[in-house]
């Protein structure tokens, strides 16, 4: 199959890889000129290196030279700069499916799904799965969400492989929501740490933090049981645990005592969950919801509040 992957961050330069793996004919778009040639030219993405490139994967920050004639798309940029690249895509597009897999919601708190507007459908890939395990093929599950079809079923068997089992779910809007959520709860995890508050105020934030988060989902139309899946408690469970998650460190080195504006500017990678909790708020606010641990967050990145004023709140 034919594959094109806009985005050759180290998420979509993991699925581009591992694409690869599965003998795909890949071609990633790379905003960025002088990295998306060295990827080119080099076989090696900064983001990533310990890994070299397969030969099957070209690289190039020229659209044209990537969307024309390909069977799937897959949108891995961040989610501030999705819908500016699938307008700029749209033109080179048919009736391709089209996957998101960036986190996050729209500028308005839309689900990026809401975004976009293609001639194909489109889907949902999210789950447990950071781009330094899966790249390496470490063994690893994740979820297609979007309406049950026939094309649904084949994208499934284009992406799954030995290491890594794909999970299908109908809930397009609830694996969003769990995707762009569960990064504040990172964030909070990485406070606690910081802070050198140990392993059970850890798991209650947690568990506490899942149920804000699927409060929020269910108002927005998704489906339970998506947030004890490999979409919701599996993906938190790894960003708020991991040494590779960007997030709780961030909120690692709050806990430190170290300023957000100061954390936030030495760092080559987004933190998605900073801004999501920001998006949050507006939910809690339009929903009327009682979200503590949402709000104690938020204050305390935002108005620096102490921490365990904020624990005393949750």
């Amino acid at each position: 199959m034919k594959i094109a992957i806009l985005g050759g961050g180290s998420w979509g330069t993991a699925l581009a890889i591992h694409l690869a793996k599965n003998n795909h004919e890949i071609k990633v778009w790379e905003f960025f000129a002088e990295q998306a040639n060295e990827m080119q030219e080099k076989r090696f993405c900064r983001l990533l290196p310990e890994v070299k490139l397969p030969h099957n994967i070209f690289v190039s920050p020229k659209m044209e030279e990537v969307l024309p004639n390909c069977e799937l798309v897959l949108v891995v940029v961040p989610s501030d700069k999705v819908e500016k690249t699938v307008n700029i895509a749209k033109q080179h597009l048919t009736n391709q499916p089209l996957i998101i897999c960036s986190k996050g919601f729209g500028e308005k708190t839309q689900l990026l799904s809401e975004l976009i507007n293609v001639p194909g459908n489109v889907y949902g890939l999210f789950g447990p799965t950071h781009a330094e395990e899966v790249c390496k093929g470490f063994s690893s599950g994740i979820v297609l969400a979007g309406r049950s079809s026939e094309e649904r079923d084949l994208i499934k068997q284009a992406l799954e492989s030995p290491s890594l089992k794909v999970d299908l779910s109908e809930d397009l809007i609830g694996v969003q929501v769990c995707s762009a959520l569960k990064n504040i709860l990172a964030v909070f995890v990485g406070v606690l740490d910081g802070k050198g508050l140990g392993d059970n105020s850890k798991a209650m934030i947690m568990t506490k933090g899942l149920e804000e988060i699927k409060a929020i989902g269910k108002k927005l139309g998704a489906k339970e049981e998506t947030f004890y899946g490999l979409a919701g408690m599996g993906d938190l469970i790894v960003t708020c645990t991991s040494k590779h998650s960007r997030n709780r460190y961030v909120g690692e080195q709050i806990g430190k005592g170290r300023k957000l504006p100061e954390v936030l500017a030495e760092m080559n990678m987004v933190a998605e969950g900073v801004t999501a909790v920001q998006k949050a708020i507006v939910f809690k606010e339009k929903f009327g919801l009682e979200l503590p641990l949402i709000q104690g967050l938020h204050d305390l990145l935002f108005t620096e509040k102490d921490l365990d004023a904020v624990l005393k709140d949750i």
